[in-house]
């Protein structure tokens, strides 16, 4: 039986791109794995029992790294940035179609969670924890790929319509990305707010506010646009202060009271006797 010299890495996600360090293998006697698809063996040379060459699905990497210490020279396709969101997207998709709870959630039943995680990586990046901040981001990715199943699921977008549209704006709205040179941030954002103002077409100051917000970011956001549009005349100063500073004292005193109850659970997990 031939010993096998080199091992030929299929990447699960496109198993149909061939590495381009082992097209010249292909002229030769190869073997290939039953883990591979029917329609990627189709279009591979017949296999040859007993050739020194396998083809192979990536995933065992513990048995392809003993391989490899053991002298096997191991061929992968290159990884390629977003692979593995791909997979994410791919493993939501599986969990919808089995039917459990995934299935039965719909934007407005998600909306809490969504709030919720948006606020834990606030937390994390305070924190300064980078790792925590690494698990937050992925729950807010699970958010975004649960809404475009969603959507999906009533035939409305999907997530590579998230993606496209994303990457539209960002080239309308990035000139810079076609030059050369050091950027003018300055330049830069007035380019971004001038195109963003083109797209928008808007016919007030105040559309596209997010009203959802919490009060007193919804007045710092209502303040900057009527600054910006030269309306701050509309706004009755005193009086906005006024209430921002009532709300801004209501949401301490909440705060610290929440603390506090925070504080008594923990000592009570401590110690039940308290």
């Amino acid at each position: 039986m031939t010993e096998i010299s080199t091992i030929v890495l299929l990447d699960p996600l496109r198993p149909h791109v061939f590495p381009l360090e082992a097209l010249s293998l292909l002229s030769g006697p190869i073997l290939i794995d039953d883990d591979v698809p029917v329609s990627v063996r189709e279009a591979l040379p017949k296999s040859t029992p007993g050739a020194g060459v396998i083809v192979m699905m990536a995933g065992d990497d513990a048995a392809v790294s003993a391989q490899a210490e053991a002298g096997v020279h191991v061929i992968r396709a290159a990884p390629v940035q977003g692979d593995r969101v791909v997979e994410a997207a791919s493993i939501m998709d599986r969990l919808w179609s089995r039917g459990g709870w995934e299935a039965t959630q719909t934007h407005e039943s998600l909306s809490v969670y969504l709030v919720e995680e948006t606020y834990e990586v606030l937390d994390a990046i305070r924190s300064g924890d980078e790792i925590d901040l690494r698990e937050e981001l992925g729950d807010l990715l699970l958010q975004v790929l649960f809404h475009s199943r969603i959507a999906q699921a009533h035939n409305v977008f999907e997530l590579d319509d998230v993606a496209a549209a994303l990457i539209e704006k960002l080239i309308h709205r990035s000139p810079h990305l076609t030059s050369s040179g050091v950027v003018d941030i300055a330049e830069q954002e007035r380019a971004w707010d001038e195109l963003k103002a083109a797209e928008k077409a808007r016919a007030s100051a105040m559309d596209g506010i997010a009203t959802s917000q919490p009060p007193i970011l919804l007045a710092a956001k209502v303040r900057a646009r009527a600054e910006k549009a030269g309306l701050s005349d509309a706004i009755d100063e005193e009086e906005l202060e006024r209430l921002v500073a009532q709300c801004k004292q209501a949401d301490a005193a909440l705060a610290g009271a929440l603390h506090l109850l925070i504080g008594a659970i923990r000592a009570r997990e401590a110690d039940p006797s308290l």
